[in-house]
């Protein structure tokens, strides 16, 4: 509390200093055109003084002496406008809103129509082509124009930024090749807090936080001093609505099919904001809410000894997403140099999955039987991740300089919800298994322990000699040797129950911000700031397995009041792969039998301790730990304008961090307390240099040092053991964070009808990369266990090219004008060197965790006054996203993300006033989520289908 203080303290004592500076004239106003303000537009007075308009449009010239001056507007695909100004000492003039209009006739109809693209183009190329940093732009109406519906999904259009994606929606963010740990992922500025459920990383999960609260996405490749430094990858920002230049009423709704559920999507968004009538007071409220139906078919394929499969699992989810965003800021104006804001966030996201697994146990091959077991698998769970943030602060203009400060609090937490009760919530399951189903023989192999093998009856894939061909994915399935068997209740005989559970809450509890930018004269400035972070994380995790005593043990049948056919089964993977293995899908329990069963059975089911994570018996403790990280940086940078083609940025930003982790451990055989404290200071200075020869073009090179500190789970005092699964997760609290010198060199060439051309080289030099090492080992005597943990590698270096294209075809005849295209690609190659070990005693060297070789966008559109129809195509190479240190010769323990190819349609028609009417489908290609082992995708690991969505909907912009 302390230190909150003497930041109020310092804010106050500056704001009270800056009211007694002497007060020079001051010209201020707001550049707009006919529907949104214009960020980026250069300012210049007639005595070269010069200002650059704010996200929303403003500018303010300082120390101006009095006299007539030429103020002159200029920006991209505009036409550039002059008005005379008359100036008194120490005026504050405010010139209020200054419309801009379109620089072509033909195309100012789309511009004045309100749903067009090019004006989001024109101010996304503006804050890009202003900037001191490589940083490319997104406007919110160029979100809408494409159907992202979250965070997440807004960048994967810009070049060199990737997504991963769950149950088909995206979910974290990749710059340039690199783990999304490794970039900065910001609300405003501010690196939120994570709490996903599986990860323990530090990359934020952004499928909770709609795309409809953001006005701008910044995606940094070079960042500058001011900028938070743990950004190898670099920094990605969302800015969120603010309050808006004059009355706003901006309404959507709209509805949708899901392919793959069969069911409906429903959405609608509502945006009300305004301006007092002196300027001095605004506001904006935004809400949004989507209600969408989704379903997944998808399989996955687990080894043990070898690279055999033992263990195929039929995974069919059914579930119902909801998403919840708001997003409430207001402003006060008390003089042209004053401003105070208060902001506030919200984000939830629930999702309520039902899910029917069949695990297909080719390990439990009998030869002379012919015949195997199947294990049925009845999921019912509730996921809830809720968001919510508060920023306060303000912005104040001094005698020669700018004074910002911010205070912002933000807690982030994920929890299962009441399933199967309040008491239990939980990833709720219950299994069954049916033994003695045939099978054909000829899918089952056993190569002996001797000659490298598991020893034991497995399925190998066709690039090993077996039947399971991804090539031919029907083959896949066609295992069983009756066509017509069907899983039957009467035999699936009731095995496990599994409550597992997860909370997790994370804190900002105090980011505190204070900058100042003091203009020595009008070719050199200066910045200064410093940021305090403190923030705490609580995790919490058990996994209880539950098994039958005091009675019969009862089948499936037993339940037949509460048995259903299975959802949508009879067309599991039909469309995508031509199987019928759905049909082979017997009964299954409802969702309230599942509960149903857990409420009669209480006096029947019994904690099995072998099998379950408890942590009071030691096991588990990997998930149960806290975290308090401080982070305190102070920064200082100099911009100097050498001339009117040379721009020069230098600086230097110091952060420390203070983590300490606590939880439990074993040691001789007894649970103990176990704290460990990490502390360290990165210094981090940057350089940027930007040439400009010509108005429209800009070469930029830039060399940065940034760093990542380890995600927490990497730095958890223990290990978690899987047995059922057969895989071991484990910590390391000793883990040094990663440092990278970052070198760029960029050429931009801005275009008239606004559009531009870029293209330019990167290069990282990193040092301590972490990376997941994952082999077969021992763990607690129990062999044949996928062990991964954590560990600094030797050392890594990642380039690349990146180019693209914006343009429009307004130099053709007739219709075909309105064309026009986005092209960028990026394409990589990195190299890695692993821990040193006996197989490999200089390190294995591979890529990069998370380095796609490749990454392209292609976007089509055709746009007019009323119509907009746009097609959208993204390319995202294969990755690697965790590495064997002790393979020689071989990647077949690595685990790939596979490549991905999207394809949406937009369209969109505008009817009257204010009206719009839209429809786009996602998805197109349909093509499978893939996770493989080894470079080449032959042995996949996770396989996953989402299917198509289309949606229909109408708009209403006052």
């Amino acid at each position: 509390m302390k230190t909150i203080y003497k930041a109020i303290f310092i804010f106050s004592a500056l704001f009270f200093v800056q009211n007694m500076t002497a007060q020079k004239a001051t010209i201020s106003g707001i550049v707009t055109d006919a529907q949104s303000p214009l960020p980026g537009a250069t300012i210049i007075l007639s005595n070269n003084q010069k200002a650059t308009t704010g996200f929303s449009g403003d500018f303010t010239i300082q120390d101006v002496r009095s006299g007539s001056f030429e103020l002159q507007i200029s920006y991209i695909g505009y036409e550039i406008k002059t008005i005379t100004v008359e100036v008194k000492d120490n005026q504050q003039l405010n010139l209020g809103i200054i419309r801009l209009q379109t620089n072509s006739k033909e195309l100012n109809e789309v511009v004045v129509s309100g749903m067009s693209q090019r004006n989001s183009e024109a101010r996304a190329l503006n804050m890009q082509k202003k900037s001191m940093s490589i940083v490319n732009v997104i406007a919110a109406d160029g979100i809408g124009k494409l159907p992202d519906r979250n965070a997440a999904e807004t960048v994967q259009r810009m070049p060199g930024v990737s997504i991963e994606r769950d149950q088909g929606e995206g979910r974290f963010v990749s710059v340039r090749g690199l783990p999304p740990f490794w970039s900065s992922t910001t609300i405003n500025g501010n690196r939120i807090p994570t709490a996903e459920e599986e990860t323990t990383s530090r990359a934020t999960a952004f499928d909770f936080f709609p795309s409809d609260l953001i006005a701008y996405v910044e995606a940094t490749k070079a960042i500058t001093p001011d900028m938070d430094g743990d950004a190898i990858g670099g920094s990605v920002n969302f800015t969120t609505q603010t309050a808006p230049t004059k009355r706003t009423i901006k309404a959507t709704v709209f509805s949708g099919y899901n392919q793959k559920s069969d069911k409906g999507i429903y959405s609608g968004s509502l945006t009300i904001g305004d301006k007092s009538k002196n300027g001095k007071f605004g506001y904006i409220v935004n809400g949004t809410y989507w209600d969408r139906n989704w379903a997944t078919d998808n399989y996955e394929a687990r080894r043990q000894g070898d690279q055999g499969v033992y263990r195929l699992e039929l995974r069919d989810y059914t579930g119902v997403r909801k998403t919840t965003g708001l997003n409430a800021a207001m402003e006060f104006n008390p003089s042209s140099r004053d401003k105070i804001f208060l902001k506030a966030t919200y984000g939830g996201l629930t999702d309520e999955e039902t899910h029917y697994k069949h695990r297909i146990r080719f390990d439990k091959f009998s030869s002379a039987t012919n015949a195997l077991t199947v294990e049925q698998q009845d999921i019912h769970n509730q996921l809830m991740t809720q968001f919510i943030g508060i920023d306060l602060g303000g912005k104040h203009q001094l005698g020669n300089g700018t004074l910002d400060w911010s205070l912002a609090s933000y807690r982030n937490q994920f929890k299962y919800g009441n399933i199967p009760n309040a008491a239990d919530n939980s990833y709720f399951l219950i299994q069954f298994n049916q033994t003695g189903v045939g099978v054909k023989p000829g899918y089952l192999n056993t190569v002996p322990l001797a000659n490298g093998g598991a020893g034991g009856p497995r399925a190998y894939w066709a690039a090993d000699g077996g039947m399971l061909d991804p090539d031919n994915p029907k083959s896949i399935f066609d295992f069983f040797s009756d066509s017509n068997f069907k899983t039957d209740p009467t035999k699936m005989k009731f095995s496990t129950l599994e409550l597992y559970k997860i909370s997790i809450v994370e804190r900002d509890n105090i980011i505190a911000v204070v900058n100042y930018e003091h203009n020595f004269n009008e070719n050199l400035k200066m910045k200064f700031g410093a940021k305090l972070t403190d923030k705490d994380r609580i995790a919490t995790f058990r996994d209880e397995y539950y098994s039958w005593a005091g009675s019969a043990t009862p089948f499936l049948s037993n339940y037949g009041s509460n048995l259903i056919s299975q959802p949508g089964g009879t067309n599991y993977m039909r469309r995508e792969t031509g199987t019928s293995v759905g049909t082979a899908f017997g009964p299954v329990l409802s969702t309230d039998g599942m509960t149903n069963l857990f409420n009669s059975s209480q006096g029947n089911l019994v904690l099995n301790p072998a099998d379950s994570q408890i942590p009071e018996l030691g096991k588990g403790l990997g998930r149960n730990f806290n975290v308090g990280e401080t982070t305190s940086s102070a920064y200082a940078m100099a911009t100097y304008l050498a001339s009117d083609q040379w721009t020069i940025l230098g600086g230097v930003r110091v952060t420390n961090t203070i983590t300490q982790v606590t939880g439990k451990t074993v040691e001789n055989n007894v649970v103990v307390d176990a704290e460990n404290t990490k502390s360290y200071t990165s210094v981090l200075p940057m350089l940027h240099i930007k040439y400009s020869p010509v108005d429209n073009l800009n070469i930029r090179f830039a060399t940065t040092r940034t760093f990542a500190r380890p995600n927490f789970g990497d730095i958890s005092p223990a290990g978690s053991l899987n047995t059922i699964d057969g895989e071991y997760a484990g910590g390391n609290p000793n883990l040094n964070p990663t440092y990278s010198w970052n070198f760029d060199l960029l050429g931009e060439y801005f275009l008239d009808e606004v559009g531009v051309i870029n293209a330019g080289v990167f290069y990282k030099s990193i040092t301590d990369p972490i990376f997941d090492d994952t082999y077969q080992g021992t763990i607690n005597g129990i062999s044949d266990i996928e062990i991964s943990s954590t560990a600094n590698g030797g050392g890594a270096w990642i380039g690349g090219v990146e180019f693209g294209i914006t343009k429009r075809f307004s130099f053709l005849p007739g219709f075909l004008k309105y064309f026009g295209t986005q092209i960028n690609a990026t394409l990589m190659n990195s190299e890695m060197t692993l821990g040193q070990n006996a197989n490999n005693p200089n390190g294995r060297k591979v890529s990069t965790p998370y380095q796609a070789k490749e990454l392209y966008n292609l976007q089509l559109f055709y746009e007019t006054g009323k119509l907009n129809v746009r097609a959208a195509f993204n390319h995202k190479g294969a990755y690697a996203t965790s590495f064997d240190a002790n393979a020689k010769n071989t990647d077949m323990n690595d685990i790939y993300y596979g490549k991905y190819n999207s394809l949406d349609f937009s369209a969109s028609y505008k009817v009257g006033e204010h009206f719009t009417i839209f429809s786009d489908v996602n998805n197109v290609l349909n093509e499978p989520l893939m996770y493989h082992f080894g470079e080449t995708p032959n042995r996949p690991k996770q396989v996953e289908y989402y299917g198509v969505k289309f949606n229909l909907g109408l708009k209403y912009n006052l």
